[in-house]
């Protein structure tokens, strides 16, 4: 196991236990409160969110909670039901809205938070390098944007790393064997029921890595829990039981695809950009810490000798080099598959830290904060100056006031905290300004499309079967997220040929060429704007100099049509 340096011991004036403690709950809570407005709308948008707000919508209608659908109505199993009914659940407080669909993502990044601080301390017993590690999450920026897109990610990551936390006390730790193995069986098991296959491989990982370390094989055993392993095993069980039952051939084409024969590809091409894109992921959020520990390591003459990776850090190392190889087999390699193994990168970079601070490393992470907190007010002023043209003055002025005020107190504030207040403070800056920024990025990007197609024809007081939309199936999900219908409306990609279902009294679009072809038909055609979403540089950058960036938005604008039968 780690060795604690003595320099970081309790009886150093510092942050004691129940200050860390109550740190990293303000953290988490700061992280649910500077990323709602965030959430609440469609800044930024994840075209795979579709798949579960759709999902999720089409459950509340239908009550069919196991077989997640399509918009379309097709059977959809690439993925368990978990994530949907996550999104439905949000949905059924805070009804079918933006919000409703991602506000649990927001509970569970700030749990992620709360675990990453446990895993830390579980394997240290010291509150202070805990807290590091969980203020060095909270400065990621992969994993912050995780937080606010209804994908599997953040429930995959947040329940693989319940299901480590209890795999590392079973082989690590003496205490609570029980209660660690409810947490690392309960936890691998939710995480499968959240996209699929990946915790099995965890699982395989930590078998073979027992087998292979002399100093594990005996301490296996406590993996050995037949009655929790069954319970968790029968509970994960029943969904694919159930689905091989009444839909096997889906089961089998899509889950077993999507899963394994459709995403591996042993191109040597794929494989090298996959590992690219593990190696962004993991490094590029990270750069600054890792370059402060690289330097700190040096100066305090440390060198990584074979001896000196003993326990918990090999076994972190191994599982997070084992992710970034699974997912250079992707033919769709992306940097956010590596997600689930941040948080043991930042435990790892908490305990790298714990061996390498004093004073005058300190002092070094002190100036670089500073010097990142005048960096990071040059973009921020200038998101102010085209808030400027968007907000009311005194909004503006507001919010300009509010995050000076924060990178103000930090800069003071820091000349008094050792390393983990100097992360929870970097932390504090990265959610402090994701708050004050978004109202502009609101002003100049929101609404989506999806919301004044929505509100024109909720007022029209139709039934869904008389609504039928023609376009991209991501605008029609956006729709969905706004609309107040008791089921699904229809929807299509292509123009139909032939005469519209008279049935049929609007018909929604995007497409000004669908718009101009339906007023060809007879039907009165109305046009909506929502925010300015494909923003043109050149055009940007003019409407900024001369003070025109309300009327660009304006003219430059998403448009949407509604078009009612006459």
């Amino acid at each position: 196991m780690l060795q604690k340096n003595p320099s970081l011991s309790i009886s150093d004036d510092a942050v004691d236990s129940a200050a860390s403690r109550r740190i990293v709950l303000m953290l988490a809570l700061a992280l649910i409160v500077s990323l709602l407005p965030l959430a609440s709308n469609l800044i930024t948008h994840f075209p795979d969110e579709r798949h579960y707000s759709n999902g999720a919508v089409i459950m509340l209608h239908t009550g069919d909670y196991l077989t997640p659908h399509t918009a379309e109505g097709d059977v959809r199993l690439k993925k368990p039901p978990l994530t949907y009914w996550m999104s439905a659940a949000g949905m059924k407080v805070f009804g079918i809205s933006v919000l409703g669909s991602r506000f649990l993502w927001l509970i569970a990044g700030a749990a992620t938070l709360l675990i990453t601080f446990c895993l830390a301390r579980t394997i240290t017993r010291n509150d202070r390098t805990a807290l590091l590690a969980a203020s060095l999450l909270a400065t990621n920026a992969v994993f912050l944007r995780a937080c606010v897109n209804a994908i599997p990610d953040m429930p995959l990551t947040m329940f693989m790393l319940i299901g480590m936390l209890g795999f590392v006390g079973l082989l690590f730790r003496d205490d609570h064997h029980h209660v660690y193995g409810i947490l690392a069986y309960a936890g691998t098991g939710l995480a499968i029921l959240a996209k699929g296959l990946l915790p099995v491989a965890m699982l395989g990982y930590i078998l073979i890595y027992c087998m292979a370390v002399p100093a594990l094989r005996q301490r296996s055993r406590r993996l050995w829990q037949p009655l929790t392993i069954a319970a968790c095993l029968g509970i994960v069980g029943i969904w694919f039981i159930y689905q091989s039952l009444h839909t096997p051939s889906m089961l089998s084409a899509d889950f077993v695809a999507d899963q394994i024969s459709d995403k591996i590809n042993v191109n040597p091409d794929i494989i090298a950009m996959g590992l690219i894109h593990s190696f962004a992921g993991l490094i590029g959020p990270t750069f600054v810490w890792l370059g402060l520990l690289f330097y700190g390591a040096r100066k305090a003459g440390l060198r990584l000798e074979r001896d000196s990776l003993n326990g918990i850090a090999p076994f972190f190392l191994g599982w997070i080099i084992a992710v970034s190889i699974i997912f250079s087999l992707n033919s769709l390699p992306s940097h956010r598959y590596v997600i689930p193994v941040i948080p043991l990168l930042c435990v790892l970079l908490a305990c790298g830290f714990q061996e390498v601070t004093d004073p005058r490393f300190e002092k070094l992470v002190r100036q670089v904060l500073r010097i990142i907190i005048l960096f990071a007010a040059i973009p921020i002023a200038g998101v102010f100056l085209v808030g400027m043209q968007l907000l009311p003055l005194l909004y503006v002025a507001g919010l300009a006031a509010g995050i000076a005020g924060v990178m103000t107190t930090l800069w003071v504030v820091n000349a008094r905290l050792k390393m983990h207040g100097l992360a929870a403070s970097a932390a504090v800056l990265a959610m402090a300004s994701t708050l004050a920024v978004t109202p502009v990025a609101k002003a100049l990007l929101v609404p989506d499309i999806g919301k004044p197609l929505a509100a024109r024809i909720n007022t029209l007081h139709l039934p869904e079967n008389q609504v039928l939309f023609v376009g991209p199936v991501l605008d029609a999900a956006k729709i969905r997220l706004h609309a107040n219908f008791d089921a699904q409306f229809r929807q299509t990609t292509v123009f139909p040929p032939a005469e519209i279902d008279p049935g049929v009294k609007v018909v929604l679009s995007t497409d000004k060429h669908i718009a101009d072809a339906l007023a060809q038909r007879g039907f009165a055609v109305e046009e909506v704007t929502a925010g300015w979403r494909r923003i043109h540089m050149q055009d940007f950058i003019s409407a900024l100099k001369t003070g025109t960036l309300q009327e660009a938005r304006e003219r430059y604008g998403e448009r949407g049509y509604v078009a009612i039968r006459s």
